[in-house]
């Protein structure tokens, strides 16, 4: 927004579905939803734009998730995600992922939750999730579990 007119900016990358997280690092803002095209580009759940206002563009990078990305977090090269997908990245990942920023593959982290993640959180060497799941792996937790990464 500029603050001087209050006027929205021309940067609209225009998903056609919703957008439930955003996460930006240096030029690149990552977004995650329930949207099949965004930026110009078929993207599916989830895209990396750039955030230069002259243009809309999705990035190359597409991990092409096959069911909705609620939540994001970047940490150093690994975009950490979480959602109800099953498979992203090239990789089938239940509900949790750790993808490259640079290439979209799914990295061999595959904590591997029972069900759906809506909450997650990076802090020093762990990943905090919560959401409606009873195990992580094969530990029974329920809803809320601290993950090594």
């Amino acid at each position: 927004m500029n603050t001087a007119t209050n006027n929205a900016l021309a940067w609209n990358p225009n998903a056609n579905g919703n957008v439930r997280n955003l996460q930006a690092s240096g030029s690149t803002v990552y977004a995650g939803g329930i949207f099949t095209n965004i930026g110009g580009q078929a993207r599916s759940y989830i895209a990396a734009l750039d955030t230069n206002t002259a243009t809309n563009n999705a990035l190359a990078w597409d991990p092409h998730a096959n069911n909705a990305v609620v939540e994001l977090s970047v940490s150093g090269s690994t975009v950490y995600v979480g959602g109800s997908f099953e498979n992203i990245g090239g990789q089938a990942r239940n509900h949790l992922a750790a993808l490259d920023s640079s290439t979209g593959a799914a990295s061999s982290w595959d904590p591997n939750a029972n069900g759906m993640i809506s909450e997650l959180a990076v802090s020093g060497d762990a990943v905090y999730v919560g959401g409606s799941f009873t195990s992580i792996g094969p530990e029974p937790v329920s809803g809320f579990a601290r993950i090594s990464r």
